[in-house]
């Protein structure tokens, strides 16, 4: 082993505390050392070529840049170093500028005794540290997309424009999701059926291959290499034969109602029947019925027939002998089959929440109050009514009517967040209502109205233009007439401390929205679906898959697009003949594993697995590297590759506990290489100070720190222990630092049974910006440590 110290002055920005000359006799001798020395600048073209020609030389085989912080210019350097020849992970950086010289200023000579510490740390970490290669696996150019609404014929069109193969996988019989069942979307206001028809027109000319009526079985496998088992329901027609002719629904004797108007067609059509008694009304209603074999609607994709096989008569077969091309096919059975993908993305919808649960509005029980999803479809030229807006109790057009906002939404007792939509819609089926009767008479019960960005001008242009009136807050009571029909609401103007009470011919419910449940499927196993919210947006908690459109919150069209986008580009990182990944994996010592499972259970990305040899093993695949399971083990077998449980007891162990001085309190810190880390950095970049106690280790999270490490600190005499973790909520590694603090908690007992106060293991959580928070720990806790005295094993 021949080590390379190279002690950086950082253009005097280090030197100016701390005296570097001192540094590089004190560590000239020290074991291994091949070559100690100072420069102004190591990053500079001179420092570097320097390091590049000691590498060539062979002069050494590892090195330690001991400077300014990592974070500056450490992939620099080791890309650099790399070129001559050194493996990258054969180079390790001691941080004495962000972390010792701008933060001790005021104590050089303290500054300088930490500093030979830190290189100390340094030096111990190096010496357990190999070379280490990529891990490289065969991936799938194969991307299955589940769901075939907007947000998944987006991705799947753009995956397609790559020349990426996909599969979609719908459990509708058609594509377009619930937005082919609306009257007008966002932004432009046109119809959704030209832009799904102008989608599923592209696909069908490109790598796509389109599976209906099917949904996902399992999913196994890793990124790069999944194995997903479909089942697919028998459509009992074939789609390849099938031109939508109509003969087979001609001869049908069996009506259904039409799913796809959401159960309002025969109750629309009947009321439109008795009221007007016309012809016309009368065919509509033919067409709002369905047969057993049945076009969902009229642009369906595919153009194909389907059969509901349990409302067919037992052994009636008309269908199978009037259809001229032999396309019907009642012997068809349920399909299970496999496809092999290198990612996936989730494009599986939302759902409204159910409004009935909100007994106060009297949906199902009053004829005339329908969600905003049904509204749409009363609204739609292909809707039940034909685009009429009429009553559905007895074919009255609407002269007046109610919409109610935050139906299920903003209320802990039901969905408590915002479902950011509603409000929107609202506005744009105001529209709808102006285009049927220019005088009936509008009003929108609401919370607050949020109409963000464009749709400001909507709000505008239904207060000023089509003339609603709004009403702040929420109905307490809406009651039918038994006679009329008509309904009654009621509520409390909460701005001028009024009750309401109005007379209305129809309310619409704007319903909550929450994702579709066949979501938390693909992710069983783990606690929520969402992977994290700034830095992985897109991502699930399950490793490969990822989200687009509204399954990850409620959303309208074109941002539902606009993630689809990103889905797909997320997708696509992946699908390349092999996947590369990080070699700092975990590794387990089999010869000392009790296969306690604490690695399986705890691990949040669910990587973990029995071997064929019988002992857990991580699927490097699924697994992020975070060193939960590391810092979970109880039997210390477990270590992340350079960062391993030897490596951090040798550093603590290079600890001198008295570095801060006589009667002065030592701290270790680890820190959250996410966040605390870096707040500890900007720390020095802000020039704040604080005492020079404290020690810091990077680490990948805070749940990778094992207790273990703990108690060697303070057992080798240091005076006080901090974990510095991502905020709760906002762990890169989902509940990194709440384990950490489980951790911390239970291993009060062993504290008491060591003699040592509970008060010297501190753990605390900092985002990324909390440069002055970090400072403060810093002084509250070296505080705390001069009121307890020093460590019993000091």
């Amino acid at each position: 082993m021949l080590l390379g110290l190279y002690i950086c002055q950082c253009n005097g920005q280090v030197s100016k505390t701390i005296d570097t000359a001192a540094l590089t006799g004190a560590f000239a001798k020290a074991k291994g050392m091949a070559v100690c020395a100072e420069h102004s600048a190591w990053c500079s073209a001179e420092g570097i070529a320097r390091i590049r020609q000691n590498i060539q030389d062979g002069v050494i085989d590892r090195v330690v840049i001991a400077g300014c912080s990592p974070r500056a210019h450490g992939e620099t350097m080791a890309r650099a170093l790399e070129e001559a020849g050194l493996n990258r992970y054969l180079v390790e950086f001691c941080n004495l500028r962000e972390q010792c010289a701008w933060v001790h200023a005021d104590d050089a000579a303290r500054a300088t005794q930490k500093a030979k510490t830190l290189i100390g740390m340094s030096l111990a970490r190096t010496r357990g540290l190999e070379p280490l290669a990529p891990i490289k696996y065969p991936a799938v150019n194969r991307v299955l997309v589940i769901g075939g609404g907007i947000a998944g014929l987006s991705a799947a069109q753009d995956l397609a424009a790559a020349g990426v193969e996909v599969v979609i996988a719908e459990k509708q019989a058609y594509l377009g999701g619930k937005v082919i069942g609306f009257h007008k979307y966002f932004p432009r206001l046109c119809p959704p059926q030209c832009g799904v028809d102008f989608m599923t027109t592209r696909l069908q000319n490109s790598r796509v291959d389109i599976h209906t009526e099917t949904e996902v079985e399992s999913i196994a496998g890793s990124p790069g290499n999944f194995k997903v088992n479909l089942v697919k329901r028998p459509r009992y027609v074939d789609l390849e034969r099938c031109t939508a002719c109509g003969e087979c629904a001609a001869v049908c004797p069996v009506e259904r109602e039409n799913t796809f108007d959401l159960g309002l067609s025969k109750s629309a059509t009947q009321s439109v029947i008795a009221r007007s008694g016309r012809v016309s009304d009368r065919r509509r209603c033919d067409e709002a019925m369905t047969k057993a074999i049945y076009l969902p609607f009229d642009l369906a994709y595919p153009r194909a027939y389907v059969v509901d096989r349990a409302r067919c008569p037992a052994d009636c077969e008309l269908c199978a002998k009037h259809c001229p091309i032999g396309a019907v096919r009642l012997d068809q059975k349920e399909e299970r089959f496999s496809v092999h993908v290198g990612s996936i993305i989730a494009a599986t919808g939302a759902e409204q929440y159910d409004a009935s649960r909100i007994e106060r509005y009297g949906y199902g029980r009053h004829a005339n109050v329908v969600t905003n999803l049904e509204f749409e479809r009363l609204a739609s030229r292909n809707g039940p009514t034909g685009g009429q807006l009429v009553r559905l109790s007895d074919g009255k057009p609407i002269k007046r009517i109610a919409f109610i906002q935050c139906v299920g939404s903003r209320d802990i007792e039901h969905l408590p967040h915002c479902s950011q939509i509603c409000c929107t819609v609202t506005l744009k089926q105001i529209g709808y209502v102006r285009e049927a009767d220019a005088d009936a008479q509008v009003w929108v019960f609401y919370m607050d109205m949020r109409a963000i960005g464009e749709y400001e001008l909507m709000y505008k242009e239904a207060q000023e233009k089509h003339g609603a009136i709004f009403v702040r807050g929420n109905p307490f009571e809406v009651v039918e007439k038994p006679l009329s029909k008509e309904l009654v609401v009621r509520a409390e103007d909460t701005l001028s401390a009024r009750p309401v009470e109005v007379n209305v011919d129809l309310v619409v419910l704007a319903t909550g929205l929450k994702p579709n449940a066949s979501l938390e499927a693909l992710v069983s196993g783990l606690e929520g679906t969402a992977g994290h919210a700034q830095c992985s947006p897109y991502e699930l908690r399950r490793t490969g898959i990822y989200a687009a459109g509204s399954c990850q919150g409620p959303t309208d069209v074109q941002t539902a697009v606009k993630s689809a986008g990103g889905a797909a580009m997320k997708a696509m990182a992946v699908l390349r003949q092999e996947i590369e990944i990080s070699p700092t994996i975990p590794v387990v010592d089999k010869n000392k594993c009790d296969k306690c499972k604490r690695c399986m259970e705890e691990c949040p990305f669910d990587a973990w697995y029995w071997d064929d040899t019988g002992y857990p093993a991580p699927d490097l695949l699924k697994c992020r590297q975070c060193g939960t399971c590391q810092g979970g083990c109880p039997m210390r077998v477990i270590s992340l590759k350079n960062f391993t449980i030897k490596q951090g007891a040798a550093m603590i162990q290079a600890i001198n506990s008295s570095f801060a001085g006589k009667g002065q309190p030592t701290i270790l810190a680890f820190l959250c290489a996410n966040d605390a880390y870096p707040a500890a950095d900007l720390a020095g970049q802000k020039r704040y100070t604080y005492p020079a106690n404290v020690v810091n280790i990077a680490a990948p999270c805070a749940g990778s720190i094992n207790v273990a490490w703990v108690t060697d600190a303070l057992s080798n005499g240091i005076d006080g222990v901090m974990i510095a973790g991502c905020k709760s909520d906002q762990c890169h590694y989902a509940r990194g630092s709440d384990l950490a603090q489980t951790r911390l908690s239970n291993m009060q007992e062993t504290l008491k049974r060591m003699m040592v106060e509970p008060e010297r293991v501190k753990i605390v959580n900092l985002g990324i910006t909390d440069a002055q928070p970090y400072a403060q720990c810093i002084q509250e806790f070296v505080a705390d440590l001069q009121r307890l005295g020093p460590s019993p094993f000091k």
